[in-house]
């Protein structure tokens, strides 16, 4: 297994856990800020670690025709 393969499926982890430890969180009647956080915690780096791999899609390319006045 190469490293992207690997880096995809723990953000895809990440991701879910952090989901359901807030919708648990959430729909519980007794509130335990300490698994929301944690909860948070995990959603971002999920979506940092996947947000990582996005190239951007600008060319930032000067128009060879154009000259500078």
């Amino acid at each position: 297994m190469n490293y992207r393969r690997i880096k995809k499926i723990i953000s895809i982890l990440l991701v879910m856990i952090g989901a359901i430890a807030l919708i648990s969180e959430i729909s519980s009647i007794t509130k335990n800020y300490y698994i929301q956080s944690i909860g948070v915690v995990f959603l971002m780096l999920g979506v940092f670690l996947i947000n990582t791999n996005v190239k951007s899609k600008t060319k930032i390319d000067s128009d060879p025709y154009h000259e500078e006045e």
